[in-house]
This record gives C-alpha cells, sequence and structure tokens, in this order.
C-alpha cells in the first residue's frame, strides 16, 4: 500500500513488517480488506498487498485499475524475496548464506573494452550526424549560389573575364571556408561548454576524431559541393534546382543510412569494408568505424586518396558540364547536351 510519501513495505506471513524500498512511497495497514479496498477507490491508495494468514497461501495485490505495471512488478518482486528469505529462515539457513545467493553474479571480462567507447561512439555519431548536415548546408549554398548567378544573368558577366572551371572552383573553396569556419566555431564552443560545466566528461581521442571529422568535413564538402554546383548549372531555375540535384542527394542519403546501420551492426563486416573505400560514403563511414577502433589507419589514408582522386575526376567532369551548361538558358538542360557544349 502507498500514498505518496517514503518507504514502502511488504508484510511476511507472520505479520511483521519489513522496509524493502524506498522511492516516494510509505506503508500504511488498513484495519481490513475491505478499508483497504475502499480507500483504493478513493484514490487515498495506490495499491494493496493482501499477505496470506496461512502458509502456503498466495498474496494478492490489489489495485484500483492497471495503469502502472511496474509498480506492481517492483511490490511483488520484493513481497517475493522477502517471502522466499522467511522460508529459508524458518528452516534453519543461516541469514548471511541466503544474502550470499540473493546477490547477483559478478561480471568479469576476459577482455576488458575501453571504458570510453560508449562516450567516444556517441561523440563520433553526433560528428558525423553534423558532418552530414554540415556539407549539404554549404553545398545547398553552392546550388542555389550557381543557380541565382544563372537566373540573373550575372554569369553572363563574370565568365566574360573568368574561365568556368575556375569560377566553379573559387565558389566552392569559398564558401569551403566559411563552413569549415563555422563548424570550428561549433564544435569549439561545444568542447568549452562540456569542459566548463562538467556535464560530459571526453574521451582522450576526443582531439584525433576533432582532426579526423575536420579532414572529412573537408573532403565530403569538396565532393559533395563540386557535384552540385555543376548539377546546378544545369537548371536555369531555383524550382529546377531540386530535381537536378536528386541524384547526390540519393547517394549521400544512402551512404548516410550505411554508416548509421551497417557500421553501427558491424563496423569491421563487408559492408562497411567496402563503404571506406567508396568516396560518397567514406566521409560518414571512417569517423564511424575510427570511434569503434575497427578501422586500421592505412584504410583510413586509403580511403582519403581514393575520395580525393575521386574529387579530381568529379571536378574534371563537373568543370566542362558546368562550362557548357551555365550559358544556356530557357530550361532545365539535360547533362549529355552540357557535357557536348562544354567541348
Amino acid at each position: 500500500m502507498r500514498d505518496n510519501e517514503e518507504g514502502f513495505r511488504v508484510r511476511d506471513r507472520r505479520g511483521d513488517l519489513e522496509t524493502v524500498a524506498h522511492d516516494a512511497l510509505v506503508a500504511h495497514e488498513p484495519r481490513d480488506v475491505a478499508t483497504g479496498e475502499a480507500r483504493l477507490k478513493e484514490g487515498t491508495l495506490d495499491g494493496m498487498l493482501v499477505v496470506p494468514t496461512a502458509p502456503g497461501g498466495s498474496a494478492e495485490f490489489v489495485v484500483k485499475q492497471r495503469d502502472n505495471s511496474s509498480f506492481a512488478q517492483v511490490v511483488g518482486g520484493a513481497y517475493s524475496a522477502a517471502s522466499a528469505s522467511q522460508v529459508l529462515t524458518d528452516a534453519g539457513v543461516d541469514p548471511s548464506t541466503i544474502a550470499a545467493a540473493s546477490k547477483p553474479p559478478e561480471l568479469r571480462e576476459l577482455e576488458p573494452s575501453d571504458p570510453n567507447r560508449d562516450t567516444a561512439f556517441v561523440f563520433a555519431n553526433v560528428g558525423v550526424i553534423l558532418l552530414f548536415i554540415a556539407i549539404f548546408t554549404f553545398g545547398t549554398w553552392v546550388l542555389t549560389g550557381v543557380v541565382e548567378e544563372k537566373q540573373s544573368r550575372v554569369v553572363e558577366v563574370v565568365l566574360s573575364t573568368v574561365r568556368a572551371r575556375d569560377l566553379l572552383m573559387g565558389k566552392v573553396l569559398g564558401i569551403g571556408v566559411l563552413g569549415i569556419v563555422q563548424l570550428a566555431v561549433f564544435i569549439a564552443a561545444a568542447l568549452i561548454a562540456a569542459y566548463a560545466t562538467n556535464r560530459l566528461v571526453l574521451p582522450t581521442t576526443t582531439p584525433g576524431t576533432v582532426v579526423l571529422l575536420a579532414l572529412w568535413f573537408v573532403l565530403g564538402y569538396l565532393l559533395y559541393s563540386t557535384a552540385l554546383g555543376f548539377l546546378g548549372a544545369l537548371a536555369s531555375r531555383q524550382e529546377e534546382a531540386s530535381n537536378a540535384s536528386t541524384p547526390v542527394t540519393m547517394v549521400a542519403m544512402i551512404s548516410y543510412f550505411v554508416a548509421i546501420f551497417a557500421v553501427i551492426d558491424d563496423p569491421d563486416g563487408l559492408v562497411a569494408n567496402i563503404a571506406t573505400f567508396f568516396p560518397p560514403s567514406a566521409p560518414f563511414v571512417v569517423p564511424l568505424r575510427a570511434a569503434f577502433d575497427a578501422i586500421p589507419l592505412w584504410q583510413i589514408g586509403v580511403a582519403a586518396i581514393l575520395t580525393i582522386i575521386g574529387i579530381y575526376i568529379l571536378f574534371t567532369i563537373g568543370a566542362r558540364v558546368y562550362a557548357g551548361a551555365d550559358l544556356q538558358f530557357g530550361g532545365r538542360i539535360k547533362l549529355r547536351d552540357a557535357w557536348r557544349s562544354g567541348e
């Protein structure tokens, strides 16, 4: 029985009251079962434990409505433990033996895990989410900037003095510098807040994780923003930009979900290993695998090299498409036509 104070008790079959838990609960002993049921209906009691008067009888836990199963489980578990202990005591078993038998088994690891593993993973996971948001935030700026210049015909003036590939490179790098500065400010503010408030104990791998996230932000941003930039040149209006960028968005979303689900499930698995060396997914997969300490240093290096090669190839293709599409107006241009016009 409880009524919103502290302590609840379970009465054994001999009539003694023994405190078994404290969690904003208090025990009361009604005169009889009928009185207890009346108080349950009034709402002045939350539950009533009816203890059998004869040995071998079954106890009963009575509530007004079954709306708090955890309360019944706690009371039932406590009563069962107290009853079992009483039976063993009556049988002459030493109380110290009963106490020892009631203790849960101790956990012993043959290969102790890193105590900072969970924190490191959460830190890397949050970093990957931030990475995904940042890449597409600043990549979208590149996309909309290209479309705005084309829609307003400003690009005609700019391209009279600057080559198309230089304009694309300058736009990607300029917004990228702004992006890395903003990302650095966010991460620095989070780390300072964590240290100042002592609300989060950062793992010893934090500096390496920050460097890794910064590296893959740069590589991921260059990869995706280049693709978004030259695909944006295929559109003549902002309304067409989202359709033009759909292939890049789909690849990024698939890569992100592979990182979140496949890598977390099996960081050493085949899918995680393949995704490590696939440039679109590497920016999301590598930091997570590193948080699990499931990726050797050589794989990080090879993944970075392959991503850089992918950026170069994508920029070479994108510069030609950008040059062929940026001065064509009147509707969305096909990729093949832009490629031919860029010769």
